[in-house]
């Protein structure tokens, strides 16, 4: 993992965020500064996938919060042709 902090738009609400490179960087973890929004794990091909999808991302922002400062993360990934996310604790990131 890479420790190498980026500043970005937060994918999920387009707010303030930073985000470093996971997984051989094939994931990127985001930490958001939006109240509504908060912390998580996605994968490259989720986000190809959420690109125009901005109902399903909102969907998601209460997983973020619900991690951001907790011994969960959201992992928002790709299984088989459907978008997959779960809260798993930190301990297997």
């Amino acid at each position: 993992m890479s420790n190498t902090k980026f500043s970005e738009s937060c994918y999920l609400c387009n707010s303030d965020s930073s985000y470093i490179k996971t997984d051989n960087e094939n994931r990127r973890h985001y930490l958001c500064s939006n109240e509504s929004c908060g912390e998580y794990e996605i994968s490259l091909s989720a986000m190809e996938h959420l690109i125009d999808n901005n109902d399903f991302k909102s969907q998601l922002l209460p997983l973020a919060k619900r991690c951001k400062g907790t011994d969960g993360l959201l992992e928002i990934s790709i299984r088989g042709t459907a978008i997959a996310a779960k809260v798993r604790p930190r301990t297997e990131v």
